[in-house]
């Protein structure tokens, strides 16, 4: 059998296996940690179409593959991405600064932004860019809106736009961040709990901890490429809903046990794992007390390959 019929199954293979790994505990894998070796994916597919014997293909393989390991594990510069985060035991993700002894820190840029509550806001509306970094969403504030950030990736502009009994609150990046590397960028927002909110998050490769559950939230929109998300939602509304439009994501999501959600996930090469909930026609998943609870939670997957996992707490 020729290389290139066995390249697709190959890669598939080895998903698969990752995915069942990770499953079972013997295996920390996130999309997010992975998306910087994306270019090797083109790499074996250049060698895959390459006019020569399958055995150099072959060879050219193992090399790739002894190559990259090489460079994660014993070049510097070249792992920052995965030395930068470590994940802690509750799923979020933490910045590492024990490799950063001999960098400068005049660089970093903190920023404290803040956005007055009016009591006549009775919704909130909130536009994030996040571009790359970790944000941590917890805890309740008397603005309507604080941030905090540290790292040197840049200043964030806040716009804000005044509608009937609503706010509008829009954060992204000024400019554009240096294109050789990631820049460290940690992120804290709290919101005001008493306003019902719209969140939409367009997140590039940033990893997200967020503990809503204080919040009533009308719906929350995520669109992602190489991510990990972890959220917490709770039962302050009654109706939520959540939409997750992603590429190679990470997604953990903690609902109570007392509202009752109902899930449609359309992906492909998904890693699934739903706590409580049985399986409907299609692809609907729906937990035991979803008809007659008072607080319902509607949530949209539609991602590529990813990790989705969902337990009730």
């Amino acid at each position: 059998m020729k290389y290139r019929h066995l390249f697709w199954a190959i890669i598939l293979i080895a998903v698969g296996i990752i995915f069942i790994l990770n499953n079972f505990g013997i295996l920390s894998f996130s999309w997010y940690s992975f998306w910087q070796l994306w270019p090797v994916i083109l790499i074996l597919w250049g060698i895959s179409v390459l006019p020569v014997k399958d055995v150099a293909k072959f060879v050219m393989l193992i090399a790739v593959i002894v190559m990259t390991i090489f460079f994660i594990n014993r070049v510097p510069e070249h792992r920052s991405w995965f030395s930068h985060f470590h994940r802690n035991g509750d799923r979020s993700w933490e910045w590492n600064d024990d490799e950063d002894e001999n960098t400068s820190r005049s660089n970093n840029l903190d920023q404290n932004l803040s956005v007055p509550f009016d009591s006549l806001d009775t919704k909130g509306v909130l536009y994030l860019d996040a571009a790359a970094g970790s944000f941590t969403f917890n805890d309740d504030t008397p603005e309507l809106l604080t941030f905090n950030k540290t790292g040197d990736i840049g200043n964030y502009e806040l716009t804000t736009k005044d509608g009937k009994n609503t706010k509008e609150i829009s954060l992204k990046l000024e400019g554009k961040t240096s294109s050789h590397h990631f820049n460290k960028n940690h992120v804290n927002i709290k919101l005001n709990a008493k306003p019902a909110w719209n969140l939409k998050f367009d997140i590039g490769a940033a990893a997200m901890d967020m503990d809503l559950s204080k919040y009533k939230i009308d719906t929350a929109k995520f669109d992602a490429g190489a991510s990990s998300i972890s959220l917490k939602l709770g039962d302050k509304n009654p109706v939520s809903v959540l939409t997750f439009d992603a590429g190679a994501s990470s997604i953990h999501l903690s609902v109570p046990k007392n509202a009752g959600c109902q899930v449609s996930s359309e992906s492909f090469l998904v890693s699934k794992k739903f706590e409580g909930f049985h399986k409907k026609e299609g692809h609907i998943y729906e937990t035991d007390n979803f008809s007659h609870a008072i607080s319902k939670i509607y949530i949209t997957v539609k991602t590529a390959v990813s990790s989705i996992d969902i337990r009730q707490y």
